[in-house]
């Protein structure tokens, strides 16, 4: 029984171990789904990504008209710097996320979204120079069919306030 409960312990602990160590530096980094939430229509509005939108023109009565129409212009992705609070007020909504911008700042990614029922999950963030790496991976469901046609979605890391000037999300 001793050696079992010895193994066990072992195992458990090589886990946590090997868990711990692919996380990498995290920077105190947290990741928001759903940031567009959080998020003033205008600026939304102004920085599309290729994705469907509602079409404000739609007339329901005009068998020609489209609800949604695609933004084919609009480049594949977007990702914002936020460190200070000027930088913020014209992002977000009043009072929507507190953030200390003395220690913190904000990464905000905007992508065209595809399973807008699935949440994303922080994998590593990478620092090479002044460039940020942040690895991303959406949550794998089998079989469910739950796929949609690209619509603009928002993700947000809040994190320790460094010294960059790009910052790229990679999708796992």
């Amino acid at each position: 029984m001793k050696k079992f409960m010895r193994i066990m312990c072992t195992v458990i602990l090589t886990c946590c171990l090997l868990g711990a160590a692919g996380c990498g530096d995290t920077f105190n980094a947290e990741l928001f789904n759903d940031a567009e939430l959080w998020l003033l229509n205008d600026f939304l509005r102004e920085n599309r990504v290729k994705a469907y939108y509602l079409n404000e023109n739609y007339d329901e009565n005009d068998e020609q008209s489209e609800r949604y129409i695609y933004d084919e212009t609009a480049p594949l992705t977007r990702t914002f710097i936020i460190v200070d609070s000027t930088a913020f007020d014209e992002i977000f909504q009043r009072d929507s996320f507190v953030v200390d911008f003395t220690n913190e700042m904000l990464l905000l990614y905007i992508h065209p979204e595809i399973y807008p029922g699935r949440d994303y999950s922080l994998k590593k963030i990478a620092i090479e120079g002044k460039k940020v790496s942040v690895l991303v991976e959406i949550e794998k469901r089998n079989g469910v069919g739950d796929a949609a046609m690209p619509a603009q979605g928002c993700l947000l890391v809040k994190m320790d306030k460094i010294e960059i000037d790009t910052a790229e999300f990679i999708e796992q």
